[in-house]
C-alpha cells in the first residue's frame, strides 16, 4: 500500500485548458492560504482500495489515527510505502509500529522521490479533476469537492487502475 499526505488550496491550481483562439479564460482567484490537508493511501491490486483521512495537522498523532483507520479495515498484513517525513518515524508512531510489527511494516522511499509513489498519482487526479482552474469561495466548499472526489475513487476502485498500473 503507497501512503502519501496533500494539501489543497482554496485558491487552486492554474493549469493549461481548452478555449477558443483569441478569446482565452479567466479563473477567479483570490490570495488565500485556507487549505484542506488529506493522508491517501492506494493499494496495488487488480480492484485498489483507496482510503484517505482529513487533518487540520499533519504530525505524529494524525499520522498515527491514519494508520490505525488502515490497520482496522485489513485483514492480512499491510506494507507501507511512503515518503521520509519526520512525523512518520516520531516515536508514538514507531512505539505503535513495534506493537503490530507482525501486522503492519513500514517502508521509506529514497528521499525526493514522489515518482515511486503510486499515492502521487491519486493526488494528480484529484487536482485535475477539483482544482485546476477552479476558486472555491471557502475552506468547507474545498473540502466537500475534494470529499465527493475522493468517495468517487472508493465506489469506482477501476477508475485507479491506470494509476497503479506502473507499480504492479
Amino acid at each position: 500500500m503507497y501512503l502519501d499526505e496533500a494539501v489543497f488550496y482554496v485558491s487552486g491550481t492554474k493549469s493549461k485548458t481548452w478555449a477558443f483562439r483569441g478569446k482565452g479564460t479567466t479563473v477567479v482567484s483570490k490570495a488565500s492560504r485556507k487549505s484542506v490537508k488529506a493522508f491517501g493511501a492506494i493499494s496495488v491490486e487488480d480492484n485498489p482500495h483507496f482510503h484517505f483521512r482529513f487533518a487540520e495537522v499533519f504530525n505524529g498523532k494524525t499520522f498515527l489515527k491514519f494508520l490505525k483507520g488502515i490497520e482496522r479495515q485489513w485483514k492480512r498484513k499491510i506494507h507501507i510505502i511512503m515518503d521520509n517525513a519526520k512525523y512518520h518515524f516520531s516515536p508514538v508512531v514507531m512505539a505503535w509500529i513495534k506493537s503490530k510489527r507482525k501486522k503492519v511494516t513500514l517502508h521509506p522511499l529514497p528521499s525526493h522521490s514522489p515518482e515511486f509513489n503510486a499515492q502521487e498519482g491519486v493526488w494528480r487526479i484529484t487536482r485535475r479533476k477539483m482544482t485546476h482552474n477552479k476558486f472555491y469561495e471557502g475552506k468547507e466548499e474545498l473540502h466537500a469537492a475534494v470529499f465527493r472526489q475522493f468517495n468517487r475513487f472508493q465506489g469506482n476502485p477501476v477508475y485507479l487502475r491506470g494509476v497503479i498500473e506502473p507499480f504492479k
